[in-house]
């Protein structure tokens, strides 16, 4: 069962690949890109809906996204897949642009690692300081994924290169198959503060080819033991 979901995922995103690949260009403003939904995808602005859509239509900045099914968004060099349920904003200000995830999970594709490019989650931002891709990368492109959860949230490479991040905790470096776990600890002393706890975490996996590799993973094993594999489950 586990396998037959993935390899339909995997499907689903070669989809997805084709059509962010192909789509023509587009102005930057005032849209932050363009939204192609699987079933539905509805905008809010001041928790009021301002438009509903089941077709490609162009993203505007700082507006809530609630998805209804997989969906996709292309921007001009980032590539992103939301899962089913899941809820975003993509703002920018000051030069930096900012892909806060409310809700869910979303797979990235980076070809270059646009300036000032942050992560944001209910825990903490992750501000992005530096990409590098692996010289053997066939498709050129650096895959990941940010994942929210109710205590905790996580950012992690899949494959492609390195990722150096900047958090609380100081600058970071993840690798693939690397992982950085974002939570809140209370300090105690009764006036429930909180600060932020960030760790690294590696996990083993091989991701399938192209785009398509998001998602498409199974677990590596040795004859000795069995790799943890770290890509968030649904």
């Amino acid at each position: 069962m586990w396998i037959r979901k993935n390899t339909l995922l995997a499907q689903v995103m070669v989809v997805f690949a084709f059509l962010c690949f192909a789509a023509p260009g587009f102005a930057l403003d005032p849209f932050a890109g363009r939204v192609l939904p699987t079933n539905k995808v509805s905008f809010y602005n001041d928790g009021k809906e301002v438009g509903q859509y089941t077709a490609e239509a162009p993203l505007p900045w700082n507006t809530l996204v609630k998805c209804d099914g997989r969906t996709a968004v292309r921007m001009d060099q980032m590539y992103v897949v939301f899962e089913d349920g899941s809820s975003f904003i993509i703002s920018q200000s000051g030069g930096d642009q900012t892909l806060d995830l409310k809700t869910g999970t979303a797979y990235f594709a980076l070809k270059t690692l646009p300036e000032g490019l942050i992560f944001n989650t209910p825990q903490a931002p992750v501000v992005t300081e530096m990409m590098a891709l692996n010289a053997a990368t066939g498709d050129q492109l650096l895959k990941g994924y940010v994942k929210v959860g109710e205590s905790e949230s996580e950012l992690g490479v899949l494959e492609g290169g390195r990722l150096v991040v900047r958090t609380s905790d100081g600058q970071q470096t993840i690798n693939p198959g690397q992982r950085i776990i974002l939570a809140q600890s209370d300090l105690g002393g009764g006036g429930g503060a909180s600060e932020l706890v960030a760790s690294l975490v590696v996990g083993g996996l091989v991701v399938g080819g192209s785009i398509a590799g998001f998602v498409s993973y199974q677990n590596s094993k040795d004859d000795n033991k069995e790799a943890s594999p770290f890509t968030p489950q649904n």
